[in-house]
Parts: structure tokens; sequence; C-alpha cells
């Protein structure tokens, strides 16, 4: 096989893979709720306005707890792994680590209590749609966010 015959083989590949990456994210589908498991949520239990103002301002409570726990898992992160060139005694790593755990901890603690309140948020007839929405938890808010 000559040299021409290969490089052609090569760029109708390269074209073919093009092609296909190309079709595969026009084809894609798009997200089924953009706007994240707010709007989900609200729609899922069937919030009126009084309920939706109050969610809001529990989601905003949420979003600030766990912004400021990601924070602080980071600093903490950031002081572990500046020691990996320095030499660090045993009980300091492990209590950096172990106060990296205690602020997971308070995160899950943190996500739990929020739906608690909104289930607390619920009137007695949105109580099954809250029981549904339970099940769907893990898909709303077991995604990773790229943080790890």
């Amino acid at each position: 096989m000559n040299k021409l015959k290969l490089l052609s083989i090569v760029i109708v590949g390269l074209l073919v893979v093009n092609l296909l990456l190309v079709i595969a994210l026009f084809m894609r589908k798009p997200h089924p709720n953009p706007e994240g498991p707010k709007k989900l949520i609200i729609e899922k239990l069937h919030f009126d306005d009084v309920q939706i103002k109050a969610y809001d301002q529990m989601v905003e409570w949420h979003r600030n707890e766990i912004r400021k726990s990601d924070e602080q898992i980071l600093k903490l992160k950031n002081t572990l792994y500046s020691h990996l060139n320095e030499e660090i005694d045993q009980h300091t790593k492990d209590s950096l680590i172990a106060a990296i755990a205690n602020v997971q901890t308070y995160i899950e603690h943190t996500h739990y209590k929020h739906f608690e309140d909104i289930k607390q948020l619920c009137k007695p007839n949105q109580q099954k749609d809250f029981e549904k929405l339970t099940q769907e938890i893990a898909n709303l808010f077991g995604r990773p966010k790229g943080r790890r």
C-alpha cells in the first residue's frame, strides 16, 4: 500500500469520526429539567405561591450552607495536600482527614434536613407526591457535580 492510499484512508476515517461526533452532539436529548431540581420539586409537589416563597427561602439557606461547606472542604484539602512535599505527623494528617469527613457529614445532614423541611412544607394532600419524590431523590442529587 503506498503512502497516498494510506493517507487517504486515514483522512476518510477522521472525517467519518468527526461526522459521527457532530451527529451525536445534535441528536443528544436535552436535560429533562434544565432549570434544575428546584423547579422539578415545585412542579411535582404542586406548590402554591405561598409554598413557593417559603421553599425559595429554604433553597437559599440550603445553597448557602452547602457552598460554605464546600469551601471548607476545599481549604482543608488544600492544607492536607500542601503537606505532600514535607514530612507531616500522622496525627495532623488524620486530623485533617477527620475534619474533611466531619464537614462532609454536615453536608449530608444539611441535605437531609432540607428534605425534612420540604416535607413539613407539604400540605396533607401533597404527602403522597412527596413520597413519590423521595424515590427520585437519588436521581436528582446523586449526580456528581464536578467538585470531586
